[in-house]
């Protein structure tokens, strides 16, 4: 779903391709899109800033603005820390372990 500025309107368009800095939206005969807008994909449960970077007939290619990111990144860098951290843990008690033995 694109969001206008301000929110008082938004229209519905189908993702086409998405990367993680941009995307191309099928948006039909809908001609008035801003330049820049919010963009709601419930299915990645995320909104992203957005500014127009082509326009062929109704497709747009957008890309990402502001630092916009996927909440799915996020969670899975926080995740890659988390066993990180569990993993020098479980190294420190093996290298213990290792020391008591010798």
């Amino acid at each position: 779903m694109i969001i206008f500025p301000g929110g008082l309107r938004s229209v519905e368009c189908t993702v086409r391709n998405y990367s993680e800095t941009g995307v191309r939206l099928d948006c039909g005969s809908i001609m008035d899109l801003p330049d820049r807008f919010e963009l709601k994909i419930p299915q990645r449960n995320a909104t992203y800033a957005c500014e127009v970077a082509w326009r062929r007939g109704g497709e747009i290619g957008a890309r990402f603005v502001n630092g916009a990111t996927d909440p799915g990144v996020d969670a899975i860098n926080e995740k890659l820390k988390e066993l990180a951290a569990q993993n020098k843990r479980l190294q420190r008690q093996i290298n213990d372990r290792d020391s008591e033995t010798l």
